[in-house]
């Protein structure tokens, strides 16, 4: 990095574009976008949606309402089935959760946990802690 920060907006699309490639192109069931405030959501919301459109894809906004409200998060869900997002969905009514562990939605984020090395979100996070 050249000491400039990091346009959050661009950064976010970037990711979400590159999550739209990877389930088009079959190498992931399901992605989530990177951990969304109320404010970066109202930012991108619409030109992620548009993206995911373009792609070819279904979306779903997880708004985490399980969480407390001051420290809740949203992030879209991208899919190229609905029947992903029905699995997704019913995880989630079991009250499992990506925000607690990773683990039961593996399968359906097609990560392979003993080859990955980190997900998006950690290098996301390194970004905008």
């Amino acid at each position: 990095m050249d000491g400039r920060p990091l346009d959050k907006r661009a950064f976010i699309l970037g990711m979400i574009t590159a999550f739209c490639e990877c389930v088009a192109g079959g190498c992931k069931r399901l992605a989530l976008s990177p951990p969304l405030t109320r404010a970066d959501l109202e930012l991108v919301r619409d030109e992620a949606c548009d993206i995911i459109a373009r792609h070819g894809l279904l979306h779903y906004l997880e708004e985490n309402a399980d969480q407390p409200e001051d420290v809740r998060f949203y992030w879209i869900l991208i899919a190229g089935k609905e029947q992903t997002i029905d699995a997704y969905l019913c995880l989630r009514k079991k009250r499992l959760s990506p925000i607690t562990s990773l683990a039961p939605f593996l399968g359906l984020l097609s990560y392979n946990e003993a080859e990955s090395v980190h997900t998006g979100y950690d290098a996301f996070r390194t970004f905008f802690p």
